[in-house]
C-alpha cells in the first residue's frame, strides 16, 4: 500500500472524526464557548508499527472573517508499505455558534516527485456549489453512485478538525455522527465516547486532559463495496482521535489519532500543539 494511497483511505477518514456536529437541539447541550481571534499551532508525527514514516505540520488562523486552516506534510519510503510523498491541503469559512461552515477545501498531493492528485472544492456553508478532483473516479458497475443529496451540508476533511467547544460538557465532541466528502467519497464517521486521557506537552505545548473519542467509517456514496479496503475500513474497530481543548479560542482539535492496519497500528501525534488568542498574545507584548 503505497503512502497517498493509505493517507486518503485511512488517515484522512480518521481526521475528520474530529469534525463538529452539524447542528443540535437547543436544549440538548450547553451553549457552545465563544470564538475568538487567534491561532492553534501543532506539529504531528506519523508512525506505523512504532516506525516513523512522515510529519505534517498544521496551521489553524482565526479571525473576524472566520478561519483557515492549511497543512503540509511528507511521508518516506522506509519500507514497502510506503513511498516518498508530500501533499499540501488547505480549508475556509465560517464558525457560527456550534456550527463550522466551510467555503472553500484544496488538496494537492505528489508521490516519488510526480503529481498525484488534486481537489477543489468551493462550498456555500458546507454545500458543495464546485468540485473538481484528479484523478477522476472511474467508471464501475459496482460503484455507489454520487447523487446531489450526498454533497450538501458536509464537511471537507480540514474543516472536519475544528471542533466548537461545549462548556462543562467536552463530551460532547464525541457520540454523533459527521458526514464527509473528500472530493471523491461521501462517508460518515460515527463517533462513540471513550473517556479521557492525560498528555504531557514538552516545550510549551499543551499539557492536561484530552477526550477520547472511538470512531467507525461508514461509506455512502463513491465507493466500491467490494474493494477489500473499503471493507477493512468498514470491519475496522481500532480507530480513535484525542481532542485537547485550546480553551482562549473556544475550540478542540486533534491531539492524537490511530488507526489499525493490516500491517500494524498507525499513531497520528502531537511533538508540537499551542494555541492562543490574540488577546493574549497582545497582553504579553
Amino acid at each position: 500500500m503505497q503512502s497517498l494511497r493509505l493517507f486518503r483511505a485511512l488517515v484522512l477518514p480518521l481526521l475528520v472524526a474530529a469534525a463538529p456536529v452539524a447542528s443540535v437541539a437547543p436544549s440538548a447541550v450547553a451553549a457552545p464557548a465563544q470564538q475568538q481571534a487567534g491561532k492553534v499551532d501543532a506539529e504531528y508525527n506519523i508512525l506505523l508499527g512504532g516506525l516513523t514514516i512522515g510529519r505534517f505540520a498544521l496551521d489553524t488562523v482565526f479571525d473576524d472573517k472566520g478561519y483557515t486552516i492549511t497543512a503540509r506534510g511528507s511521508t518516506s519510503g522506509v519500507s514497502r508499505f510506503v513511498s516518498d510523498g508530500k501533499g499540501f491541503l488547505k480549508s475556509s469559512g465560517r464558525i457560527v455558534g456550534s456550527r463550522v461552515l466551510p467555503a472553500a477545501y484544496m488538496l494537492d498531493t505528489s508521490e516519488n516527485g510526480r503529481r498525484n492528485s488534486t481537489v477543489s472544492m468551493q462550498m456555500n456553508s458546507g454545500t458543495i456549489v464546485n468540485v473538481a478532483a484528479m484523478p477522476p473516479l472511474a467508471k464501475k458497475a459496482d460503484r455507489v453512485p454520487l447523487l446531489p443529496q450526498h454533497k450538501r451540508n458536509i464537511f471537507d476533511p480540514l474543516s472536519a478538525m475544528i471542533v466548537p467547544m461545549v462548556k462543562g460538557n467536552l463530551a460532547a465532541a464525541c457520540n454523533r455522527t459527521v458526514p464527509v466528502f473528500d472530493g471523491w467519497q461521501r462517508f460518515d464517521v460515527k463517533l462513540y465516547y471513550k473517556g479521557t486521557a492525560e498528555v504531557d506537552g514538552q516545550n510549551g505545548s499543551y499539557k492536561g486532559s484530552v477526550v477520547v473519542c472511538g470512531a467507525r467509517y461508514v461509506p455512502v456514496a463513491g465507493h466500491r463495496p467490494t474493494r477489500e479496503a473499503i471493507e477493512y475500513m468498514e470491519n475496522n474497530k481500532a480507530l480513535e482521535v484525542w481532542l485537547a481543548p485550546v480553551e482562549s479560542l473556544g475550540v478542540m482539535m486533534p491531539f492524537r489519532m490511530q488507526i489499525g492496519t493490516e500491517v500494524g497500528m498507525l499513531t497520528i501525534h502531537a511533538s508540537r500543539f499551542v494555541g492562543e488568542a490574540e488577546t493574549r498574545r497582545a497582553a504579553a507584548e
